[in-house]
This record gives structure tokens, C-alpha cells and sequence, in this order.
């Protein structure tokens, strides 16, 4: 009996290792394989790498009474940011009232500073808003903003959005498990600071330094390596082995300067926005060498504040409209011409865009990097075989804050998509759209136009199959959006402030559209791109809508 119940234990080992070498089994290439990684500030990645140490904690969570709460005045706190993912019969009403608001201040503001005395003048930004609340209170604004928020048509009120918000972690159970074994590796929050302590040593030892605030480093890759080694020893983050890192823009490089430096070598933390942070390249790099057997070159270019419709044109759209943008103008139009005509004045209508002859802003930067690696990869990656040559594998495209209203968004990726296949002659391009997740809520997670667009144009007939988008709100932290709001409306003494004080300090680097700057969010969203991309390079087909049939 014994012999029988350790041969079916023995049976379930093997079966579960082969299980497991099963689910990491590698996609066998030949050629350096060759992704390009496009986009704004999100893919230039500010997480600092301290903010990792959020993956070996249980995440988060903000006293309900607190995060509940009711302002007087509607200030976007928890509550009010319903009107974000109010789901009912009159978001539409919302919408207009929440313009309403801004018109009324814009009304008030102008009235003040152009009637009112001197001496009666607000002091500051403060009084002046408080001045501008009080009027659009009276004017009932945000009591019926509140009443639709509160009523039972609401099928998503604030009680039940914190519900979510307390529980982010559990449905990315399987994904946390996975990125912290193979990024972090049994790490504890004290090797966190063991690692900082490291860091300031080497600092004051004049063994590293960050470089300046406008990412001038001559030595940038000898102080990176200095700071990837740190981050490897205490906190086990790999450096990856057969694969290396391309990066031009905003990023930390001996060549170049500020948002035009230029840097190359071994994939590490630091080839974020600086040295010292990483951004979706580091997962993106390190799972993707797990699941390619092949070396790989990652191209990473990518700026803050660039738009699909100005910055990241595509080439073929210099001075032609996509149909969803003629129809816009020519509506904007109509309502202007209307508008101008009750008031008896003259209305000249917006002309269709001029032809510039020159490329968008971005692809005037990255067009000639992309010709720069493509003519000497060798340059780049010390194991590329000229005889065997390389292909390019894959693009992921990270960006759209910019233009998350923006309708067309659509058309435009899909026109860039093709622009981009054609430029590294790839018809078929493996691409990979990373949605923007700071709407966060599983209601709200496409409800942008910008996501909209990435599931519009991975769905058109001649893309079909070749385009994926990864839903990254399901690895938004959203639970740290309510740190601030803690700390506003509890006393400094007590328990929540202090804990939401430690949780900030801790996990948060960045503003909150930029995913608070935490690593744990970057390496999740980098390697469920990773996946995507590697499943597309198999032959397999995009994962996303399946996803949303769930």
C-alpha cells in the first residue's frame, strides 16, 4: 500500500514538472530575433526599481470609511470619481454635467477677476476655488451629479467599486506568482534595504552616480551596469543573457542628450526613463528570453507627450484625413457655422490638413535608428550571425494618453501598423498594443477611445490575427490612487495616515497616469506582452477577445 501511494505520488511529480517545463517550453529560432518597442511616456517607463518591493507584500488596503466618503465639493476623490465608472442609463447626463462644472468656473473665474474689487480678490489658487465650488453648488451642479451617482439605476455605485479596489490582487493571482519567481526569486522586503543602503554606499564612493535631471550621463552604461549588479545581488532581478537592449529618446545614454540619447547593451533594470527605472522593456526582455531560444535585440524608442495624431503620425497620413477625422471636422464645423450665424459674425471653416512632406516628429527619430540597426545589428548584439541573418519578430506599441478621446484612434494605428510593416518590409509583423490602464476597473478597462481604437484595428480584416492588445488594467494598482486621499482626511497621528504615508513612500514614484511609477505594474504588463508576442511568433492567434468574452 505504501509502494502503491508513493508511485501515484511520484507519477503526480513528474506529471506537474512535466507540466510546468510544458508551460515554459521555448519557441526554437535560428535568427536574432529583432522587437521594436514604440511609444510615449509609458513606454518610456518611470517605475523606480525600489517599488518593486510592492510584489512581496500583500497589496494595499484603504480603510473603507475613508475611501467612501462624500466630499462637499466634487474634487475627483473616490466618490466623485464615479462619474468615471458610473454604469447606467444616464452617463452621458454626467458627462455634461461634469462640463457643466467647468464652464460654470470658467464663467465665475472671468467674472471675479474682471468686476470684482481689488481688496475683494481671492488669495490664491485656494480661495479661488473654494469661491467657484460655492457657485456651482448653488447652481446645483453637483447635486445632481451626486443624485445619479447615488441613485438605483447606478449599477456600479462607490460601495462597489471599492469592493473591487480591496481585491485587485486575486484575479492576477496566477500572473503575481509567475513574476515574482522569475524576477524577484524569493526576494524579502529587507533585501529592499539592503539594496538602497548599497546603492548610497556605491553613491558615496563615487561608484555611481544617476546622472542630471535632463538624462545627460557620458558614462551612462558603466553606471547602469554598476546599479544592475546592485539590483541583482540584493534583489535578484536578472540580467538577461542573450539579450540586449536598443534605446534612442528619452532615455539615459552616453550618446546624445536629454529626449535624443542614444544607448545600447545587456538588458537590465535602468533602461527606463534613467538608470535607476524600468518601464514594460524589462518584462518584455526578460520572459520573452524565456520563451524564445533564439538572441534577441530589443529597439526601444519612445518619448512623453507624443500623440498618434501629431508626433506619431504614419507617414502615409501626412496631410490626409482618415474618415473618422473628416467627419469630426466638417461636424465641429457645422455647430461653429450655426453658432457664428446667430451671432452675426463671419465663420471661415477649418481646412483640411496640408501636406508637409516630411515625416511626424517621432518617425523622423526612430526611422533612421531603424535603419541604423537593421544595416548593422551586429553592432548591437555580439551573438547576431550574418550568415544566419535576424527578422524582425515583433512591435509592441504603448501610448495613447494622449489621444484617449480621440475617435479615430482606430484608423490611425491601423494605417501605422501598416506604414511600420512596410518600412522593415514584415507584412505580417507580429504586433502587440499595450491599453492604456489607468481607468482601471474591469467595467472601464476599454471605455477610452484609445483602447477602443487598439480593439477596433486589431479587429479590421487585414489585420486580423497579426494584432494583439494586452488589457493592462487588470495590473493597475488602483488601490494606491486612494493613498492621497487618506492622508488629506485623516489626522497625521493615526493609524491610516501613517499607513498610507509608508504605502506612498514605499510604492509610489510617479504620478498616478504614468501607474504611480510602480515596478510591480511595469513587470506584470511587460510580461503579459511578452506572452502575447511569443504567442503570435508561434503561430498562435491574438488572446484579447477571447479575454473579453469571459
Amino acid at each position: 500500500m505504501k509502494i502503491r501511494t508513493l508511485f501515484i505520488a511520484l507519477c503526480l511529480a513528474v506529471s506537474l514538472v512535466t507540466g510546468a517545463e510544458a508551460a515554459e517550453k521555448k519557441i526554437k529560432k535560428e535568427k536574432l530575433q529583432i522587437v521594436f518597442l514604440l511609444g510615449q511616456s509609458n513606454m518610456v517607463g518611470l517605475a523606480a526599481v525600489p517599488t518593486a518591493r510592492y510584489l512581496t507584500v500583500p497589496q494595499y488596503i484603504p480603510p473603507k470609511e475613508v475611501a467612501v466618503q462624500k466630499a462637499r465639493y466634487f474634487n475627483w476623490n473616490f466618490y466623485w470619481g464615479g462619474v468615471r465608472y458610473y454604469q447606467g442609463p444616464k452617463k452621458q447626463e454626467l458627462i455634461d454635467l461634469v462640463q457643466a462644472r467647468r464652464d460654470s468656473r470658467g464663467k465665475w473665474r472671468r467674472h471675479i477677476r474682471g468686476t470684482w474689487p481689488k481688496d475683494k480678490q481671492p488669495n490664491g489658487r485656494a480661495e479661488m476655488y473654494a469661491i467657484l465650488d460655492q457657485k456651482a453648488e448653488e447652481e446645483g451642479i453637483y447635486k445632481r451629479i451626486a443624485d445619479i451617482l447615488d441613485s438605483k439605476e447606478n449599477q456600479f455605485t462607490v460601495n462597489q467599486a471599492y469592493a473591487e479596489v480591496i481585491d485587485r490582487d486575486k484575479p492576477i493571482t496566477e500572473e503575481l506568482k509567475r513574476v515574482r519567481d522569475i524576477y524577484l526569486n524569493g526576494t524579502k522586503t529587507a533585501d529592499f534595504d539592503a539594496f538602497n543602503a548599497a546603492v548610497e554606499a556605491a553613491t558615496k564612493a563615487k561608484k555611481f552616480s544617476r546622472g542630471n535631471s535632463k538624462g545627460a550621463n557620458p558614462d551612462a552604461e558603466k553606471h547602469r551596469a554598476v546599479y544592475a549588479e546592485l539590483a541583482r545581488k540584493h534583489l535578484n532581478l536578472p540580467i538577461a543573457k542573450r539579450t540586449r537592449i536598443f534605446g534612442h529618446g528619452a532615455i539615459a545614454g552616453s550618446e546624445g542628450q536629454g529626449i535624443e540619447s542614444t544607448t545600447f547593451g545587456p538588458l537590465s533594470v535602468g533602461y527606463g526613463g534613467g538608470i535607476t527605472t524600468i518601464g514594460v522593456e524589462y518584462g518584455v526582455g526578460i520572459t520573452l528570453e524565456r520563451l524564445v531560444d533564439a538572441p534577441i535585440l530589443l529597439v526601444k524608442c519612445s518619448w512623453g507627450n507624443t500623440s498618434i495624431a501629431d508626433a506619431w503620425r504614419a507617414p502615409s497620413l501626412d496631410g490626409v484625413e482618415t474618415p473618422t477625422e473628416k467627419a469630426g471636422r466638417v461636424a465641429w464645423d457645422k455647430i461653429q457655422a450655426a453658432a457664428a450665424k446667430k451671432a452675426g459674425r463671419e465663420f471661415t471653416p477649418r481646412s483640411a490638413p496640408a501636406k508637409k512632406g516630411k515625416l511626424a516628429w517621432a518617425w523622423n527619430q526612430v526611422m533612421p535608428q531603424v535603419d541604423k540597426v537593421l544595416a548593422s545589428p551586429g553592432k548591437y548584439h555580439p551573438d547576431y550571425d550574418p550568415k544566419v541573418g535576424y527578422e524582425v519578430a515583433g512591435m509592441v506599441w504603448f501610448q495613447g494618453y494622449s489621444d484617449k478621446d480621440n475617435p479615430a484612434y482606430g484608423e490611425l494605428l491601423a494605417q501605422m501598423i501598416k506604414d511600420f510593416r512596410k518600412k522593415v518590409k514584415t507584412p505580417k509583423l507580429p504586433v502587440v498594443c499595450g491599453s492604456l490602464g489607468m481607468s482601471g476597473f474591469k467595467n472601464a478597462a476599454f471605455s477610452e477611445a484609445a483602447n477602443k481604437g487598439m480593439l477596433q484595428a486589431s479587429n479590421m480584416s487585414d489585420l486580423r490575427g497579426t494584432v494583439d492588445v494586452v488589457n493592462t488594467a487588470r495590473f493597475y494598482p488602483l488601490e494606491l490612487d486612494l493613498c492621497k486621499q487618506v492622508q488629506q482626511t485623516t489626522k497625521k497621528d493615526s493609524p491610516e495616515y501613517i499607513e498610507a504615508a509608508r504605502v506612498t513612500k514605499l510604492y509610489i514614484s510617479n504620478k498616478g497616469f504614468h501607474y504611480h511609477g510602480s515596478a510591480k505594474f511595469f513587470l506584470l504588463a511587460g510580461d503579459a506582452m511578452a506572452r502575447s508576442l511569443a504567442n503570435m511568433i508561434s503561430g498562435g492567434k491574438p488572446l484579447i477577445h477571447d479575454e473579453l468574452k469571459k
